[in-house]
């Protein structure tokens, strides 16, 4: 997985969208599945959409072009503006209240639709809480966490 290369390919894809941004930073994990994460700045809200749709597409059109060319199957999270980090952040703060919610009255509270990525990591930060559980409903675009007390 050449870093040099991937950092090529998404600035060319920015670019014949039009984005004049800068590709600020480029990281690489490796694992099972090689993992990229590249870090944009510039005007990019339409790049954003609503609640990170066109973020998703423009991951997934990437790693399609990264594919292609490369040949690997390499996993890219773009994160724009740092829109993915306020978003865990604002997330957490919002399971914690769900959280404290559930035990104070002791009933489910259903959170707001999210990706399956971000329905992982609420699972995930509720996992170590014993008197709590948690479960996802719904379909897909529409599909959110519940929080419930462990009965």
């Amino acid at each position: 997985m050449d870093m040099d290369a991937i950092k090529e390919e998404v600035k060319i894809l920015f670019e014949r969208m039009g984005f004049a941004g800068d590709i600020e930073e480029i990281a690489g994990h490796q694992g099972v599945t090689p993992r990229v994460s590249v870090r944009v700045r510039g005007d990019a809200r339409l790049l954003i959409g609503e609640r990170g749709a066109n973020l998703a597409a423009l991951e997934h059109i990437t790693r399609k072009i990264l594919h292609k060319k490369q040949g690997a199957d390499t996993r890219i999270t773009l994160d724009i503006n740092d829109y993915r980090m306020r978003r865990m952040e604002d997330l957490k703060q919002d399971v914690k209240a769900a959280a404290k919610e559930v035990r104070l009255y002791g009933h489910s509270v259903p959170l707001q639709p999210m990706t399956s990525f971000e329905r992982r990591i609420v699972h995930l930060l509720l996992d170590e809480y014993p008197d709590i559980t948690t479960e996802s409903s719904g379909e897909e675009p529409e599909r959110r966490v519940i929080i419930k007390p462990f009965i």
